[in-house]
């Protein structure tokens, strides 16, 4: 396909031609002249650390609602739903995304509760 390539390293705008087999990436092609493209074409975000839980979204519904603004992959700590629901709701957070196109790299929860000696763990 044709398109223009946003190129952020480079910042600049430049016609090119993706070639794409199997749904990945082969090649990209800068092109000399501009020829008619199929529009733009620009890498995803990846949100560096976000509590998916935090959202009140399982990770399929925050993966829905997070791709249409371009974002393609989070590095998600799952701690908060661990303090409250404890390993089987982890469980449920990575099979659940794993039903999306979204890629959520999740850490391994560790308790942070008390947060401060102000608090306690106990009811």
């Amino acid at each position: 396909m044709i398109v223009n390539l946003v190129d952020l390293h480079q910042r600049r705008i430049y016609p090119a031609e993706i070639i794409v087999e199997k749904g990945r990436i082969l090649q990209i092609r800068a092109l000399d002249n501009a020829p008619e493209t199929e529009g733009f074409v620009l890498p995803g975000f990846v949100d560096a650390h976000v509590h998916i839980e935090s959202s009140m979204l399982p990770p399929a519904e925050f993966a829905r609602m997070a791709v249409v603004h371009g974002t393609v992959a989070t590095v998600s700590d799952p701690h908060e739903i661990a303090n409250v629901l404890g390993n089987e709701e982890v469980l449920y957070m990575l099979e659940d995304a794993a039903r999306t196109p979204v890629k959520f790299c999740f850490g391994a929860p560790s308790s942070c509760v008390p947060a401060t000696t102000f608090e306690t763990a106990e009811r």
